[in-house]
């Protein structure tokens, strides 16, 4: 977000600068109204193209190939911030990846089911889970603790934050295995760096070329599992569930008030709109100004 930042500020100021040189040049309005014209084309569609880049999680989509961590994706780098959207076709299957880290680095993860039917109605034990393993074979399982609701601006679809996990991270391979009782959706989030395009190690990203709806879109509207009434008893309260697996020795696990991964996009992605807004204001402002300035 702090790159989002700079970027706008830069924009901002080369378009100053460009209203500046215009206002004192004695070069005709027409001319002027052109480069004008050209410049706020030019900078608007550089922030607004990259805040839809730079405020996003990179989705890494997991399929029934990946069925072991071993031979799912691999993450170059743990910290940067990746959304693994993966389904469940049946009660037995299992989905996974891994991601490197290096001593000393927050390893910070996510879990999340689609805010809608099936999985808004699973009961807790049928809600899917994380096996981490880290790099000295302890290992921990990330699991339902709460619900909470995450709406993702940039694809208009909501989500139920189910648990959080951040601690310090050793050196080496972490292993992630996905598992649930009930066939379903779900993503777990990694990392909080927001670098999009990273090259992924065994994965082929998905051709968005030619489609006519983005593939996160296309995961979210797929109904997974069976239908549910809707009419049904509601599914039992997390918070007085007990833990279902408790994790093994190893390091302490940390839970803060520091944002996690996804929360991190949804705050940048508020600050992002708020810069753009300010920024076409600026700019109306601006215009007119050199226009008034021009008039003789």
């Amino acid at each position: 977000m702090t790159s989002t930042r700079i970027l706008v500020f830069v924009a901002g100021c080369g378009l100053a600068l460009v209203m500046v040189t215009l206002v004192g040049s004695s070069i005709s309005w027409s001319r002027s109204a052109r480069r004008f014209c050209v410049c706020l084309a030019l900078i608007v569609a550089v922030v607004v193209g990259y805040s839809a880049t730079s405020s996003a999680h990179d989705p890494v989509f997991l399929t029934e190939d990946h069925f072991a961590p071993e031979i799912g994706p691999f993450l170059p780098d743990g910290t940067i911030s990746f959304a693994m959207y993966g389904r469940l076709q049946e009660p037995t299957s299992t989905q996974g990846f891994q991601a490197r880290m290096k001593q000393g680095q927050s390893l910070n993860l996510s879990l999340l089911v689609p805010a809608v039917l099936p999985e808004i109605g699973f009961e807790i034990e049928s809600l899917p889970e994380v096996k981490v393993i880290r790099p000295d074979q302890t290992s921990f399982v990330l699991s339902a603790q709460f619900r909470e609701t995450f709406h993702e601006p940039f694809t208009n679809t909501t989500y139920l934050r189910l648990a959080d996990h951040l601690e310090e991270a050793q050196q080496g391979e972490y292993s992630l295995l996905i598992s649930g009782r009930a066939a379903g959706r779900y993503v777990v989030s990694i990392g909080t760096l927001e670098r999009f395009g990273t090259e992924i190690g065994r994965y082929t990203r998905p051709l968005v070329v030619g489609r006519s709806t983005s593939p996160i879109i296309e995961w979210f509207a797929t109904n997974s599992g069976p239908d549910i009434d809707e009419n049904a008893e509601s599914p039992k309260k997390l918070k007085d569930a007990p833990k279902k697996v408790a994790p093994e020795p190893g390091p302490e696990q940390i839970r803060t008030d520091q944002p996690t991964s996804l929360t991190a996009a949804d705050t940048g992605a508020n600050w992002m709109l708020i810069f753009v807004a300010t920024a076409l204001v600026a700019l109306a402002l601006t215009g007119l100004t050199v226009i008034r300035k021009l008039k003789p």
